[in-house]
């Protein structure tokens, strides 16, 4: 019963904004950071009664000659190198459900959008980001890959922003349908949003140590009627190829604008017209991309009344507020945080954060680069497996892995939506003592591990290994004991 309140909610949501697909990112530059790390923080949205979430340790591999990697049609492919990077992959039901950090701390994730062109002829789609971290040592490279590629096969739906990183810097990736792209990064010493709208603006695109764009980027929008440049002067690119309805969509510009006030110096109207970065108010740290990516517009207009439909702001609210969505809502497969710390060696200095369904009411689980093993309740296929089924997503999960974590963990989601209000302190206290407990622990043992790295690699990695995956396992095992106590009390 409270599955299907929750499904009709989502249905009419659905209907009425078109917003089934979506994520929300925070790209953070080194120095911007309180330790120096880059950060991709990332809500991962879709719509999807049982959406499958699965992690894999895959390794690097060897390719024979006129080997190919097949795009999701099945009628195009791309010739395989002869060894691609090793990386950790998280992998869902859907196609667009695929984040990455490979062995040189390269990581890649991405945000639907929508684009004002509609006849590009595109032919690759999500394998855009597994070429790219199978191939490339920095960000930068990856970003040069992945505009070759877009330019030599074109994009197949409508627009795409992609955040890539590596310890140095963070760039934002926008690419529209057909073979047109552009790239800005981040300054060393701001931070970016972007939401599911295009977030660059008026660009040099002389300077391209920070700008990479396919040659043609102005060119064709002159041809296609899309830029007039005696008329607008200025070549802005979210203008001019961003869809109206993804740049001017409330559910997208309240999502940065709460965000942006939140970390920001200063304060922004709701109708500004918001940076593509900014210095934010002080360094920014792990803490604060939880608290923002957890976020529901406590202390805004768009907050959620206590009182309405038990007080859940992850679908109550947006039924009388139009368009608008929470950074943490009902779509939220899982909340990841990205973290390269280039002082220390990939294995250890590079951590995926996964806050498993909603970020607000789980811990966020370290997932360190240099993990071997990866929990059962976590990964069910093998890499071989899901690289099998790269393209062939038409799978009933559930029924496939019936005693999956993410099962679990959507389980308790549901139910604390069914009586929010009530639940929420206890679950608040409870994610607050586990992460101050990962917290400590990581800042006790990472000294220790790190010595041990330089003299018995193999010992400190099955350190690591062991302590990321006790943390998951407990988060599994605490998250099932609540879930006992609310269905012991008929919740």
């Amino acid at each position: 019963m409270k599955r299907l309140l929750i499904l009709v909610l989502a249905g009419s949501m659905t209907l009425a904004t078109g917003f089934s697909q979506n994520c929300f990112t925070i790209l953070v530059g080194k120095n911007a950071s309180s330790d120096g790390s880059v950060f991709i923080a990332h809500n991962e949205d879709d719509l999807n009664d049982h959406n499958f979430v699965d992690l894999h340790k895959v390794p690097r591999m060897r390719h024979t000659a006129g080997e190919k990697q097949v795009f999701l049609s099945n009628t195009d492919s791309i010739d395989e190198v002869e060894e691609t990077f090793a990386y950790f992959w998280i992998t869902g039901s859907k196609y667009i459900e695929e984040q990455y950090l490979n062995e040189w701390g390269v990581a890649i994730t991405s945000n639907s959008s929508r684009s004002n062109v509609q006849n590009g002829n595109g032919r690759i789609d999500h394998n855009l980001r597994r070429i790219v971290i199978e191939r490339a040592r920095t960000a930068r490279e990856a970003v040069k890959i992945a505009g070759m590629v877009v330019e030599r096969y074109g994009y197949a739906s409508s627009g795409r922003i992609y955040s890539i990183a590596d310890p140095n810097e963070a760039w934002a990736f926008e690419v529209t349908n057909g073979k047109h792209w552009i790239a800005r990064r981040v300054p060393d010493d701001e931070v970016a949003i972007i939401p599911n709208s295009y977030v660059i603006k008026d660009v040099d695109e002389a300077d391209t140590a920070n700008v990479l764009a396919s040659p043609d980027i102005r060119s064709y929008a002159v041809e296609n009627g899309l830029y007039d440049p005696q008329q607008d002067r200025v070549f802005n690119f979210r203008k001019v190829y961003g869809h109206k309805n993804r740049n001017n969509a409330t559910w997208n510009i309240a999502r940065k604008w709460v965000v942006l006030n939140q970390l920001a110096p200063q304060q922004y109207d709701f109708n500004a017209d918001f940076p593509f970065s900014f210095k934010p108010k002080h360094k920014i740290n792990l803490q604060d991309l939880i608290d923002a990516l957890g976020n529901h517009y406590e202390n805004t207009r768009f907050a959620i009344h206590p009182s309405a439909l038990a007080g859940s702001p992850h679908y109550a609210s947006r039924l009388d507020v139009t368009d608008t969505l929470d950074v943490c809502n009902l779509y939220n497969d899982y909340g990841c945080i990205t973290q390269l710390r280039g002082w220390l060696p990939p294995d250890i200095g590079n951590i995926s954060w996964i806050s498993p369904r909603y970020p607000c009411i789980q811990p966020f689980i370290p997932w360190y680069y240099g993990v071997n093993r990866i929990s059962a309740g976590y990964e069910k296929a093998t890499y071989a497996e899901a690289l099998h089924n790269f393209n062939n997503k038409n799978l009933d999960y559930f029924e496939l892995y019936p005693d999956h974590a993410c099962w679990v963990f959507d389980d308790l989601a549901n139910r604390v939506d069914s009586c929010y209000g009530r639940e929420i302190g206890s679950i608040r206290g409870w994610k607050s003592g586990f992460q101050k407990d990962v917290f400590e622990r990581l800042a006790e043992k990472e000294r220790d591990i790190s010595l041990t790295y330089k003299t018995d690699t193999d010992g400190a990695l099955r350190i690591l290994t062991d302590l990321s995956n006790g943390f998951a396992e407990r988060a599994l095992n605490e998250t099932k004991d609540r879930l006992m106590k609310m269905k012991s009390h008929g919740q």
